[in-house]
């Protein structure tokens, strides 16, 4: 979902989607911002947040995803506000685009790369000095990128996004949002992939975490997180977790929609809606 684009290339990305910006009068830009304030207001505390002057951009194609660039310019696409469920999930998937930025994660990523680099041009040199053949240097170099990709890259990404999603979870929770909704989102994602039947990608071959992992990895920090909330005078939440409403969603769908030889059949995602005073709304709907 996440993608960390360099600073300098703010121009380029702003010239490529300026025809289907959409402009601050709209409804959905005005949302973005406004819970982007709220963050920031919540957090100004933190130096991290107060020195970076945050810059809002939504781009109107159906993606779901969400960037930030090192310099505060934030980057939502409408799919990614189809995809949120309610305005907690879109608040702690902001709170994990901040952190990116805050956490400086552009720069580290970049200094660790160029350790490396300078690693794997010492074992080449060696391995040319051993045997000086031109064949066996491309071999080795392609070897050594991709031992590095899939063995360094793709795993520090992800260690990366896992620290995003921590520290984004403690931003939305000193923002008074109901941070049991960030496990939800990546929950959706899981139904959403798995009834859209297109086949999975291995964790170790991604740069971010399974959708599941990610899920299971904010469970384990909602309790913190919501003590956390708690210190802050929140107001009180919903008694009704939306993770409860989205599992007995998602179990009414699979007893109640299966064919004759016990295959569930496909359906789509439809956004939870979390009220006490409706006690379960179905997740997911069959097409």
């Amino acid at each position: 979902m996440t993608l960390i684009y360099p600073s300098d290339c703010s121009f380029v990305l702003i010239e490529e989607f300026k025809d289907i910006m959409l402009p601050k009068e709209d409804a959905r830009y005005q949302l973005v911002q406004k819970i982007v304030d709220h963050l920031i207001s919540c957090n100004s505390d933190l130096p991290e947040v107060s020195k970076i002057e945050w810059t809002i951009h939504v781009v109107d194609r159906p993606l779901i995803n969400a960037f930030v660039l090192p310099n505060g310019q934030v980057f939502v696409f409408t799919g990614m506000l189809d995809a949120v469920a309610n305005n907690d999930q879109l608040a702690f998937i902001l709170g994990h685009e901040l952190a990116h930025a805050i956490l400086e994660h552009m720069a580290e990523k970049a200094s660790v790369t160029h350790f490396m680099d300078f690693l794997f041009l010492i074992s080449l040199t060696m391995i040319w000095a051993i045997c000086p053949m031109d064949s066996l240097a491309v071999v080795g170099q392609w070897v050594q990128s991709k031992l590095r990709e899939f063995i360094f890259e793709r795993p520090y990404s992800r260690t990366l996004e896992a620290e995003a999603d921590k520290v984004g979870l403690e931003l939305a929770a000193k923002a008074c949002v109901d941070v049991r909704a960030s496990s939800v989102f990546w929950k959706q994602m899981e139904v959403m992939e798995t009834l859209g039947e297109q086949p999975r990608i291995p964790e170790w071959l991604s740069t971010h975490p399974s959708h599941e992992n990610r899920a299971e990895h904010l469970d384990r920090l909602i309790p913190k997180a919501l003590k956390l909330r708690d210190s802050c005078n929140c107001s009180e939440l919903p008694s009704v977790d939306p993770r409860y409403i989205f599992e007995l969603s998602v179990k009414h769908l699979l007893q109640t929609q299966r064919g004759r030889d016990g295959q569930a059949i496909a359906g789509e995602l439809v956004p939870v809606q979390v009220d006490d005073r409706v006690p379960l709304v179905s997740a997911v709907t069959a097409i």
